[in-house]
C-alpha cells in the first residue's frame, strides 16, 4: 500500500461502527442560554466551505440575530459533527449526503430546509482519455472520506451507468489539499472533492471537470447537495428555536443568491473559507443555485436516498419512506 492514501476496504468496517457508536453515545443532551439582550445562543458547526455562504453572511449580516439568535460557529469535520450532535454540543450545521447513512444509523439530525445545489466537482488530468464519469470503471479516484459527500455523489453517479461503486472502482482517499498532487503524479486517475479544490486544479490547467456544478451533462448539478439541519433533541424540546435556525439561514440564503459577489469578498476577507482566492470563490458560489425551497429539498432528500440504497450505501432493508418522515420535519 503507497504512502498518501488508504484503501476504502480497509477502513468501511471502522466507518461504520464509528458512526454507530456516536449516534448512540450520550443522552443527545440539548441545553440553551440566553445573552443579555435576549437572543438564543446556539452553536453552529462549519467545515470552512466555500458553499457554506450563508452561514458566514447570516452572522456578518445581522440575519441570525434578527431571528433572535446569537450564533457561535465551532470547525468541525464529518467525525467532531457525529460527536458534536451526540452529545448536544452543536445546534446546527449544513448537512450532506456524506450525514445521510449516519442518520440511517440512528445519529440524531434533523434536516429542515435546502441550502444549495452543486458544489462537488470530479476532475480528471487535462490530457487523460477520461471523458465521463461511465469511463471510471476500473480506474483509481482519489477523495476525502470513505462515505463522505464526494464518494456518495460520484457513487450514485456511477450507477447511472451500471458501474458498481464498491467493486469496480478504487477508491483512495487523501487530504483534500493534496488530492491534485496525487492526480499529477498520476497515483489516482481521478478526484472527487469539495468546491473550490476541483476549480483550483482546472485553473492551473492541469485538470478538466467531468462532474460538477455546472456546464456538465447529466450531473447532480441541480440536486440539493446541502440541507439545513438542525440537533434532533433541540428540534423536539424547542422546536422555536429550530424554526429561527431554519428561517435565518433561508434568509441568508436568498441574501447569497442575490449577491454572490459580496458574498464571497465577505467570506474571503473575514477568513471564513480555505480558499483565499476571491474571484474564484465567486464564480463558484455564482454558479450553485442558492434556494430555500422545502418541497424540493424533501423531494431530492428521497431520491438520494433512493440512489444510495440502491448502490448499497444504505442498508438493503432501509425504509425510505419512513426514513424521510423520521428526518425531513417541517
Amino acid at each position: 500500500m503507497k504512502k498518501g492514501f488508504i484503501r476504502a476496504t480497509s477502513i468501511l468496517s471502522i466507518v461504520a461502527v464509528t458512526a454507530i457508536s456516536l449516534a448512540g453515545c450520550g443522552n443527545n443532551k440539548s441545553t440553551l442560554k440566553k445573552t443579555n439582550s435576549g437572543l438564543t445562543e446556539v452553536t453552529l458547526g462549519t467545515y470552512n466551505g466555500t458553499c457554506e455562504a450563508p452561514l458566514y453572511i447570516g452572522i456578518e449580516k445581522g440575519i441570525f440575530k434578527k431571528h433572535g439568535l446569537s450564533p457561535k460557529i465551532v470547525n468541525i469535520n464529518a467525525e467532531t459533527l457525529k460527536e458534536g450532535i451526540a452529545s448536544g454540543k452543536i445546534d446546527g450545521a449544513q448537512i450532506s449526503a456524506g450525514m445521510f447513512k449516519s442518520i440511517q444509523q440512528g445519529l440524531n439530525i434533523k434536516l429542515t430546509n435546502g441550502i444549495h445545489t452543486g458544489c462537488i466537482e470530479a476532475v480528471v488530468p487535462v490530457n487523460s482519455s477520461i471523458k465521463s464519469v461511465k469511463d471510471l470503471k476500473g480506474k483509481k479516484i482519489g477523495i476525502d472520506a470513505i462515505g463522505g459527500v464526494p464518494m456518495v455523489l460520484l457513487s450514485i453517479e456511477l450507477g447511472k451507468y451500471g458501474i458498481d461503486a464498491k467493486k469496480d472502482v478504487d477508491w483512495r482517499v487523501y487530504p483534500q489539499a493534496q488530492l491534485a498532487q496525487a492526480l499529477s503524479k498520476g497515483e489516482i486517475d481521478a478526484f472527487g472533492a469539495w468546491d473550490p479544490y476541483g476549480a483550483l486544479a482546472v485553473n492551473s490547467g492541469k485538470a478538466r471537470k467531468i462532474f460538477g456544478n455546472n456546464n456538465v451533462k447529466n450531473t447532480a448539478k441541480d440536486t440539493y447537495c446541502c440541507y439545513t439541519g438542525v440537533n434532533g433533541t433541540l428540534a423536539k424540546k424547542h422546536p422555536e428555536v429550530a424554526k429561527e435556525i431554519t428561517d435565518a439561514w433561508a434568509e441568508a440564503t436568498a441574501w447569497v443568491e442575490k449577491h454572490p459577489e459580496e458574498a464571497a469578498k465577505i467570506t474571503v476577507d473575514k477568513k471564513y473559507v480555505s480558499s483565499g482566492d476571491e474571484l474564484e470563490n465567486s464564480k463558484l458560489i455564482s454558479n450553485y443555485e442558492f434556494i430555500a425551497d422545502k418541497k424540493k429539498a424533501k423531494q431530492d432528500f428521497t431520491n438520494t436516498l433512493k440512489a444510495m440504497k440502491k448502490q448499497n450505501i444504505l442498508d438493503s432493508n432501509t425504509d425510505i419512506d419512513k426514513l424521510v418522515k423520521d428526518t425531513f420535519i417541517e
